[in-house]
């Protein structure tokens, strides 16, 4: 990494950048003013700043904006002589990543930047680039840019996080990249998917029950709440939770206590939650359908993630992805390809964009995906999502050629049913290739027997 130190007193400073060499860090600058700061920000791209925020003419505090402005990603490590919650308050608001008091062990700044360095290897962020990688999500908006840096921030405390955004987004990616980059990384993420639920099932799934509780509960159960003891709970869709249950998610979100069904020993656990939701929690507000005091309670940090067609930019480079993920680095998009996925208005989102991604890949020929293939996947999934059903698929005759969008895994057990295990015949019934058939297979788990 490349190290940039805002220091005013030339001892310290010295002092400072012999111990990073020392630490193997080759390239460490120094400057003894916020202006000197921002002049060799501007000559050339730094991957850490560590300042002082007592310096002469412009502080800090002041500083960091103006330095993350000119270098999208950079990490800022802030130093004072004062013990000011307030300044240390600030200061991660202007978007510090960490604070230090001095005068502070040489240990607690190495073990600052190797976090740093481990981080930003974690997320593939190369400072000056284009594209960036963090943790699963992949980018060249601007807008997602700032939502990694929202991401980033949230994950430095312990309050609850509530993330928005339309169906597919990737908010449970996002999710998990709030627990990765805090320090419960090492715990638990647990994933609790509210409308999949009845109520009288949710209930026990989150809080456990006791044995004999109720008609069926013949031994005690552990909740998700205590399997996530010391990591993350994450609540998928929030919204749909129902209102019997919303005031026990409050009492716990007040106190971090709970009770298992059945039982009346309170339990106190240590788990941070993260909510998720594709409605406008302020119409279920509205509507009455979501407490206040809970929303209140989960909304302390929100992150909202922007739909597909808001960030165009972002649809060939996660193209590219999802490619690579098929085991085809390459196949490659023609020119009129990419040109039809950046006119979709993608209403399924970066989900519809994977679905569409894999179908074409499998049913290419050669090593070019073209306009006529994702035209055809654009236009299925379009009506699908008009319907609210599958398109219509079904194998006619051995000559037929599959469609294979949805139900892989079924149309090619019925593939290998007609051609009596034969992968060449099945590949051929498919409309795909022999080595694609053997990929999809693989990738699903299926034998020629199944």
């Amino acid at each position: 990494m490349r190290v940039l130190i805002v220091e005013d007193e030339k001892t310290y400073a010295q002092m400072l950048k012999r111990l990073l060499e020392k630490e193997g860090y080759e390239d460490v600058a120094l400057a003894q003013s916020g202006e000197e700061a921002l002049e060799k920000l501007a000559q050339g791209p730094f991957d850490v700043l560590v300042s002082d925020i007592c310096l002469p003419g412009m502080s800090g505090l002041d500083l960091v904006p103006r330095a993350r402005k000119k270098i999208a990603g950079l990490d800022v490590i802030l130093m004072t002589a004062f013990a000011d919650i307030a300044s240390a308050r600030e200061a991660l608001r202007q978007g510090a990543l960490d604070y230090l008091e001095k005068p502070f062990d040489n240990k607690d700044i190495l073990s600052l930047l190797s976090k740093v360095q481990a981080r930003r290897q974690a997320r593939g962020n190369r400072s000056g680039t284009d594209t960036e990688t963090f943790d699963g999500m992949i980018t060249s908006s601007s807008v997602m840019h700032e939502i990694f840096r929202k991401i980033d921030k949230a994950a430095r405390s312990q309050v609850p996080v509530l993330i928005c955004g339309e169906s597919g987004t990737g908010k449970e990616l996002a999710a998990r990249a709030v627990h990765q980059q805090s320090d419960r990384s090492e715990g638990p993420f647990v994933v609790i998917h509210s409308p999949a639920l009845p109520d009288t099932l949710l209930e026990s799934e989150l809080f456990g029950h006791e044995k004999g509780a109720f008609t069926g509960a013949d031994t005690q159960k552990t909740g998700k709440f205590e399997v996530a003891n010391g990591g993350t709970l994450f609540f998928d869709e929030i919204g749909e939770m129902p209102l019997r249950l919303q005031p026990k998610l409050l009492r716990f979100l007040q106190n971090y206590e709970f009770n298992r069904v059945g039982g009346s020993q309170s339990k106190s656990v240590d788990v941070r939650v993260i909510a998720a939701t594709n409605r406008d929690l302020d119409d279920e507000l509205r509507a009455g359908n979501f407490r206040e005091d809970l929303f209140y309670r989960l909304d302390v940090v929100r992150i909202t993630i922007p739909p597909l067609r808001e960030r165009p930019e972002d649809i060939e480079p996660l193209a590219k992805h999802f490619i690579r993920q098929q085991g085809y680095p390459e196949t490659i998009l023609a020119p009129d390809a990419l040109r039809i996925l950046q006119e979709h208005q993608w209403p399924g989102n970066v989900r519809e964009l994977i679905n569409v991604i894999e179908s074409a890949v499998i049913e290419t020929e050669g090593e070019n995906i073209t306009a006529e293939t994702l035209s055809s996947k654009i236009s299925s999934a379009a009506a699908q999502k008009r319907n609210g059903s599958p398109a219509p698929q079904a194998v006619e005759d051995e000559t037929s050629t599959l469609d294979l969008q949805d139900n892989e895994a079924r149309l090619i057990q019925k593939a290998l049913k007609q051609s009596e295990g034969n992968k060449s015949k099945a590949a051929e019934l498919l409309g795909i290739t022999r080595r694609r058939l053997y990929s999809r297979m693989d990738r699903l788990g299926l034998t020629s027997k199944d």
